[in-house]
C-alpha cells in the first residue's frame, strides 16, 4: 500500500495532464442513452401514478356524493310531496278519530302497545327515508302509509269488539286518562 501511495505522489503531474479523447466521451454518451431505468424504478413510478389517481377519484366521489346528495331531513310524509302530505293528514285524522272513539268506551288499554309498536316502526321508516338512495324512496313511503293503514285496521277491530261487549260509551273524561 505504501508503494502505491509513493508512486501516486511521484507521478501526480502525469495523472493530471491526461485528457480522454472525444471518442471516449461520445462512447459514454451513447452508452448512457441506451440504458433504461430498471424494472423496479418503472414499477414504482407506475404505482405512484396509480395511487395518485386512486386518491383523486376517491376524494372526488366522496365530495360529489356529499354535494349532490345532501342529507335530507324528513319529519313526516308531508316533507316528501304535497300528495303525500294530504294522504298523511287524512290517515292521521282517521287514526285520531278512532282513538277518540275508543277512549269513550271502557277497555283495558291493550291497544296501546300495538299502537306504540307501529309508531316505532313509522319512526324507523322515517329514518330510512332520510338516508334512502335515489329511487328507493317510494317503497319506504308506501311502507309508511301501510303503517297508518295497519293502525286504522287494528283500531277498527278493537272498536268492533269493544262495541259488541259494551254497546254504550262511557263518559269521555273518565276514560281519557286510562287510554
Amino acid at each position: 500500500m505504501e508503494n502505491l501511495e509513493k508512486f501516486i505522489r511521484e507521478n501526480r503531474a502525469e495523472f493530471d495532464t491526461g485528457v480522454p479523447s472525444l471518442d471516449v466521451w461520445a462512447n459514454l454518451d451513447r452508452h448512457l442513452d441506451r440504458q433504461r431505468p430498471s424494472g423496479r424504478v418503472v414499477w414504482m413510478r407506475r404505482l405512484r401514478v396509480a395511487a395518485a389517481v386512486l386518491v383523486l377519484l376517491t376524494a372526488g366521489g366522496i365530495g360529489g356524493a356529499y354535494l349532490f346528495n345532501p342529507h335530507k331531513s324528513v319529519e313526516s310524509l308531508s316533507d316528501v310531496s304535497p300528495e303525500h302530505a294530504e294522504m298523511e293528514r287524512y290517515l292521521s285524522s282517521q287514526v285520531n278519530a278512532k282513538l277518540a272513539k275508543l277512549a269513550s268506551y271502557k277497555q283495558d288499554g291493550i291497544v296501546k302497545a300495538d299502537i306504540k309498536e307501529l309508531d316505532e316502526t313509522y319512526e324507523e321508516l322515517r329514518h330510512e327515508l332520510e338516508n334512502a338512495p335515489e329511487g328507493a324512496e317510494e317503497k319506504i313511503v308506501q311502507a309508511m302509509i301501510e303503517t297508518y293503514q295497519t293502525k286504522i285496521n287494528i283500531l277498527e277491530q278493537v272498536l268492533e269488539k269493544v262495541e259488541k261487549v259494551n254497546p254504550t260509551p262511557l263518559n269521555t273524561t273518565e276514560n281519557e286518562v286510562s287510554l
